[in-house]
């Protein structure tokens, strides 16, 4: 799987696999193992998804097993969750420490704001600056932004550039406008929910379909190739080895421009995720 440079000259991985809902370490264990098998060692978690110990647990074991797979290996994120911020004022720093413990990791490779929270973001995000001065977190990022969250980091005097953005970002919700100012600022952008589910607007559309039928490939690998020309990072969910199979095979073809910019054509602003449920007072 090839790599992406982020703009403090790290890399991340083309693709990443999701960890939302996932209940059972087994599961956790089988898409790790499917994941790597297909050339995918980027793994996306959260505490507020409660698998940080699962994925930590799966890519240890891993690692015990076979030889010549190290830690170095993989790229594993996490995120700050609201009442994190909430609860220590920004100071977030007590959270990461325990997280490394608990997790038994020595560093993670991207640290998140999960939501904006209005009174505490830019607080968190001065805080994690030091953090990654201080090399207990490789990159760091953010979640759910708009371009005028940016300007608010900017405003609260950051140093550091976010590397990474994870939005939810679809056929239906293109995100043009924070993409645009993402890619002027070198900021990395990940997708989630970058299927937007397969709801049924998505699953019997009459474009996406005709793309798959035109490629000879799936609805699924249509889109995720779109996600890929466009220079994202699909971060994928799914515990089916057969889906994890299929949505890696994504390298053997490409879309045509006209056809790229039909699927973005697709934009009606839907989103799954809205910030005023997740995030009250957003």
């Amino acid at each position: 799987m090839n790599s992406i440079t982020l703009n403090n000259g790290n890399q991340i991985p083309q693709m990443m696999f999701g960890s939302f809902q996932m209940n059972e370490q087994a599961d956790m264990d089988a898409v790790v193992k499917t994941a790597v098998d297909n050339g995918v060692l980027g793994f996306d978690t959260s505490p507020s998804y409660r698998t940080e110990e699962m994925l930590s647990a799966a890519v240890r074991g891993l690692i015990a097993k076979r030889e010549g797979l190290s830690r170095s290996d993989f790229f594993l994120d996490t995120k700050i969750d609201e009442w994190q911020m909430i609860a220590k004022k920004g100071e977030i720093r007590p959270f990461v420490e325990k997280c490394l413990e608990k997790t038994n990791l020595d560093y993670w490779d991207l640290i998140l704001i999960h939501w904006p929270q209005p009174d505490y973001y830019t607080k968190t995000w001065l805080a994690m600056e030091k953090l990654y001065e201080e090399g207990i977190v490789k990159n760091i990022g953010v979640c759910n932004f708009s371009v005028r969250h940016f300007k608010g980091l900017e405003r609260a005097g950051a140093n550091v550039v976010p590397a990474v953005m994870q939005n939810e970002v679809h056929p239906l919700n293109t995100e043009n406008e924070v993409l645009e100012y993402c890619e002027e600022n070198h900021i990395t952008v990940q997708a989630y929910s970058p299927l937007c589910r397969m709801i049924p607007e998505i699953r019997e559309n009459e474009l996406l379909n005709h793309l798959a039928e035109k490629y000879g490939v799936s609805l699924a690998q249509i889109i995720l190739r779109w996600h890929i020309e466009r220079g994202l990072v699909p971060v994928v969910k799914t515990s089916s080895e057969k889906r994890v199979k299929e949505n890696t095979d994504i390298f053997s073809f490409a879309l045509s421009e006209e056809d790229r910019d039909a699927i973005t054509g697709l934009d009606s602003h839907f989103k799954i995720f809205l910030e005023s449920r997740c995030c009250p007072g957003y």
